[in-house]
């Protein structure tokens, strides 16, 4: 008899009373409280982690930015190292200290620390500020730089810190924050990078108090005392994204995101290509205030790699990408969707020779991805060599992708062209990032991987949506149950900041995080993600409807770069608004001989058409429910972006969204439901 499959992560226990049976992945000597650096040391804190760091790699880049000269180029990366931060972090906490600006909060939820708000697109300064709280006796309160002065004064007003470190270009917004309700708190400003003189008059006028950041690290001194965080303390807040409501401050201790770092550290023994102390490089783009972005600083320190920050821009990511040529490349589907229409795009314009060259090179790489196998030692040479270098990533050993679903088209695509393991990770906020991981050997598709070792996982009954712990079927492919996933673990948060009735709602009294998703488990032990409970709604004829699902499925066509799925209990029907992809969609039109702008093309009908035509196969394809079929969009040429419509890790905010297209959500229905044949006695 042959034995189990290689990936297989056997399910333990039996379950029962609406409950699957708790799983958690059994990896031998994998840590899962601390992270055992090169030489030896277990570091239980993102604190230890970086002062291990920088005693173990003094001379070893570090930080690095793209200076900017004055016709506005960007010129090549400028790294300081691991010693020269190190000593930027001591001037800059003692000086912090010396002026009195993270006085202690009195709060025993805190442990009574002082806050720091930090304001900032990525920058040195950024990790410069988070590690100077950590050493002495503070904890980072990080803002997504598209926050408006409502959101930051949200904040001020939640936390009551006294000090924001903000950058120059957000200066302007942390100054009218103080003209907003709640804000009262709120003293000094520390600017990184100048000051213009009618933004100093009128942050004087409002009573703030403005620094440069430099002037801080004046103020200190080098080997000032530290005052080491335990593992138990609060790391940071991380705001999750309000997409129906306000943001919740989630507080995360130092051991739930360094546990969850070391389990998932575990999976890189695995990679093809190992990953080797001292030479990776990575590209900080994704927003520091959101957790996978600082998880993935954890593995930076770790192996004592290199990062670059981006210019801010995310029209000027490639440049980036083509001067520092990362060796770690995470991104989040949403841009990685982008880079495989690009790339195809670009093969279909060569045409030819070249066309059916890489078309060819697909063909042999996706079968040899069946067999298990990332590289072609022919087609990755003549081919794929040359597109992995149009955008630097011929260095990249190692892709990951998280925070949202990806499809298998796009996944098998990134490990044809750039023949490398692409490892999809599943999780959230309130677990420090990750509880499931695909192993980088596997390349099957359809799954986020076995779980971690750091947490246990189950599958709770959602009856009202025949979710069922007992299930042994998927639409007819076999399955060891379904339901809501739910988390627990040393990475389960503490909680989210002033809000027990939220908190209480996320975690039960047994320490379970239910996460809202509705998962399955695959035969061989891996958690499948089918759908979600939450954001759901009943249409007319009584049947649930979960529109985030829907739109992933939407999400696959080429017409459409985002979507927003409506239905309500007075509706028999589900319609969409819909954004349209401003690459595909000119091409499809030169084709269908249409001409006109991308807005002229919005109100084509035989776009809309086309539109809808290409949702009904990809509803038959899928297999999906009568009732989930989009049966009208309304087509949107302007894409959105977390300036209007979109938190800011992409996410869709969806109660504004219903209430910018109120109008056209109405004209739909209007329209369908006058051109709706009678019902029959």
């Amino acid at each position: 008899m042959s034995g189990p499959p290689m990936f297989s992560y056997p399910l333990r226990g039996t379950g029962g009373n609406g409950e699957g049976p708790i799983h958690r992945a059994m990896i031998p000597g994998a840590p899962t409280l601390g992270i055992v650096a090169e030489n030896g040391v277990c570091c239980q804190t993102v604190y230890e982690l970086f002062q291990n760091a920088k005693v173990q790699y003094p001379s070893r880049p570090f930080l690095g930015y793209r200076p900017i000269n004055e016709k506005g180029e960007a010129g090549e990366f400028v790294f300081q190292t691991y010693a020269q931060v190190a000593a930027r972090v001591d001037k800059f906490g003692s000086g912090l200290q010396s002026l009195n600006l993270i006085p202690k909060c009195k709060d025993p939820v805190l442990d009574n620390k002082g806050l720091l708000g930090i304001f900032s697109r990525n920058c040195c300064e950024w990790i410069i500020a988070e590690q100077a709280c950590y050493a002495f006796g503070a904890i980072p309160v990080p803002m997504y730089d598209s926050y408006s002065p409502k959101d930051v004064a949200y904040t001020t007003n939640m936390c009551g810190y006294t000090t924001i470190l903000v950058h120059e270009a957000k200066l302007d917004v942390a100054i009218q924050s103080k003209s907003e309700p709640g804000s009262e708190s709120l003293a000094n400003l520390i600017v990184i990078g100048s000051v213009k003189p009618d933004l100093a008059a009128a942050a004087q006028s409002k009573g703030l108090t403005i620094y440069r950041m430099e002037e801080i690290e004046a103020k200190g001194q080098l080997g000032a005392p530290h005052s080491a965080p335990q593992p138990s303390e609060v790391m940071t807040f991380c705001f999750t994204s309000g997409t129906t409501g306000d943001s919740k401050g989630a507080m995360l201790t130092h051991r739930n995101i360094v546990s969850d770092a070391a389990a998932a550290f575990g999976h890189l023994e695995g990679l093809p290509n190992p990953m080797k102390f001292t030479e990776e490089v990575h590209l900080s783009y994704l927003p520091l205030p959101h957790v996978f972005e600082r998880f993935n600083f954890q593995l930076i320190m770790y192996i004592g790699g290199q990062v670059g920050f981006f210019q801010g821009d995310p029209l000027k990511l490639v440049d980036d990408l083509l001067h520092i040529h990362p060796t770690v490349f995470a991104s989040v589907p949403r841009l990685l969707n982008r880079i495989h229409d690009k790339l195809r795009a670009g093969v279909r314009e060569k045409g030819g020779i070249a066309e059916k060259l890489f078309n060819k090179g697909y063909a042999d790489k996706v079968a040899g991805l069946k067999q298990g196998k990332l590289t072609h030692p022919i087609w990755d040479r003549l081919v794929f060599s040359k597109v992995k270098a149009k955008v630097g990533l011929d260095r990249v050993k190692l892709m990951t992708t998280g925070s949202a679903p990806i499809s298998s088209e796009v996944l098998t695509f990134l490990r044809c062209v750039f023949a490398v393991p692409v490892m999809e990770g599943y999780g959230q906020t309130e677990i420090a990032a990750a509880a499931t991981v695909t192993d980088p050997r596997d390349q099957a598709l359809g799954s986020v991987g076995g779980p971690l070792a750091v947490n246990d996982i189950k599958l709770v009954d959602v009856p009202d949506m025949s979710y069922l712990s007992t299930d042994r079927d998927h639409n007819g492919l076999p399955c060891l149950g379904r339901g809501e996933i739910c988390f627990r673990g040393p990475n389960v948060f503490k909680g989210y900041y002033k809000m027990p009735e939220k908190t209480a709602e996320t975690i039960d009294a047994q320490g379970w995080v239910h996460s809202g998703d509705i998962g399955l488990w695959t035969t061989d032990g891996k958690v499948k993600i089918i759908d979600r409970k939450k954001n759901i709604f009943k249409l007319s004829q009584g049947e649930y409807v979960a529109a985030e699902k829907i739109e992933i499925y939407n999400q696959k066509s080429k017409f459409i770069m985002q979507n927003f799925v409506y239905g309500d209990s007075f509706q028999d029907c589900l319609v969409a608004i819909v954004t349209l992809d401003p690459d595909y969609v000119p091409e499809w039109a030169k084709k269908n001989g249409l001409q006109g702008s991308l807005e002229e093309l919005s109100k084509n009908p035989k776009l809309k058409s086309a539109v809808l035509d290409d949702i009904k196969k990809i509803h038959r394809a899928e297999k999906m429910a009568g009732f989930e079929l989009v049966k009208d969009v309304y087509l949107e040429p302007v894409a959105w972006t977390p300036d209007d419509l979109l938190t800011p890790t992409f996410k869709l905010k969806r109660q504004p969204c219903q209430e910018k297209y109120k109008a056209a959500i109405d004209a739909m229905y209007a329209d369908l439901n006058k051109n709706k044949a009678p019902a029959k006695l």
